[in-house]
């Protein structure tokens, strides 16, 4: 990841999310190349959907590894088991044969881990296990020309045998954590063999660590696509392609947010993401060098607006 520092100077990232949004309107991902952007892939959103597009990022994040054992809707299910609830009854027809998979194969997937501390740990992944189309089952798709960056600690716990890739950016994440102070959060320490970012106390998990990593490889503006703020999944996995009608998702959701971790705090509408996580977004954008825009259009279970970054529309960046 040193190799990165201000590699991008003065360049504008183009961050992709998989907010069901951009799916709703058919994105055009030619559009970012046209704008001359540097596009960063989000794990979650390495789907088969965003593959038919035909534009390859120029940088996939798996700055949380785990997240790529499984796409929305195994996860969804994963809740399930977790929870003890059958989605049989909830999910479309066409995915069931994924649910019975995963319950025939549970041992090849998932292990008992620490049920005595709370329902979101009574199972995990298992370290090397990945299902059919999940964002690891996908990433040699995308090429030995991009970029990965990665964790490392966390890469080599949840994929033990590695990853076979050319291009891969390893840091580190500090394990101490700090409170929080912009200076020290917008940079991180290269005095090591590894880029080590500070360990602040956010929840979401872009501001945990995308965030600095942008401003290190030298960003001067960033775009986010697809940052609906929602806990519906992303693109063609998500709540309202996975489940019978958001109704269902809704009982679902009724009966599994216990689950999602520990301090899970329900928002108002129900859909969008914990309040605690549009509070981390509001502590970041105030930085000299380093802009935030949010290219988002319409869409009913998505935030209109996130406080702390100013939001346009996708006409608006086109004519920028």
């Amino acid at each position: 990841m040193k190799h990165l520092k201000n590699v991008h100077q003065g360049d504008r990232a183009g961050i992709v999310f998989g907010g069901p949004s951009l799916l709703e309107q058919e994105f055009n991902f030619q559009k970012l190349r046209d704008k001359q952007l540097v596009i960063f892939l989000e794990a979650q959103a390495l789907t088969p959907w965003f593959l038919a597009g035909g534009v390859k990022p120029d940088y996939y994040l798996m700055q949380f590894p785990e997240k790529c054992q499984g796409n929305s809707l195994h996860n969804f299910i994963f809740r399930g088991f977790l929870a003890g609830v059958e989605s049989r009854w909830l999910l479309k027809r066409k995915h069931l044969p994924i649910l019975q998979d995963m319950k025939t194969n549970f041992d090849r997937y998932f292990e008992a881990w620490r049920p005595h501390r709370g329902p979101h740990k009574r199972f995990r992944w298992k370290p090397g296990a990945f299902l059919k189309d999940s964002p690891y089952d996908l990433v040699h798709r995308l090429g030995k020309e991009v970029k990965i960056i990665a964790n490392k600690e966390l890469l080599e716990r949840h994929f033990p045998e590695g990853l076979d890739h050319d291009c891969l950016h390893l840091f580190a994440q500090s394990h101490e954590q700090e409170e929080f102070n912009l200076a020290r959060y917008y940079n991180p320490d290269d005095s090591g063999s590894l880029l080590t970012l500070r360990n602040m106390p956010f929840y979401n998990s872009a501001a945990i660590n995308l965030y600095p990593l942008l401003h290190y490889m030298g960003f001067k503006e960033v775009f986010f696509f697809g940052m609906d703020m929602s806990m519906l999944g992303s693109f063609e996995y998500a709540a309202p392609y996975s489940f019978k009608t958001m109704w269902h998702f809704r009982r679902y959701f009724s009966k599994t947010n216990r689950v999602f971790n520990a301090n899970y705090v329900r928002n108002k509408p129900y859909y969008l993401r914990p309040p605690y996580e549009f509070a981390d977004i509001k502590k970041l954008p105030n930085h000299s060098e380093l802009r935030f825009t949010r290219v988002h259009d319409p869409f009913k279970w998505s935030a209109p607006s996130v406080d702390g970054f100013r939001t346009i529309s996708f006409q608006e960046f086109l004519t920028q």
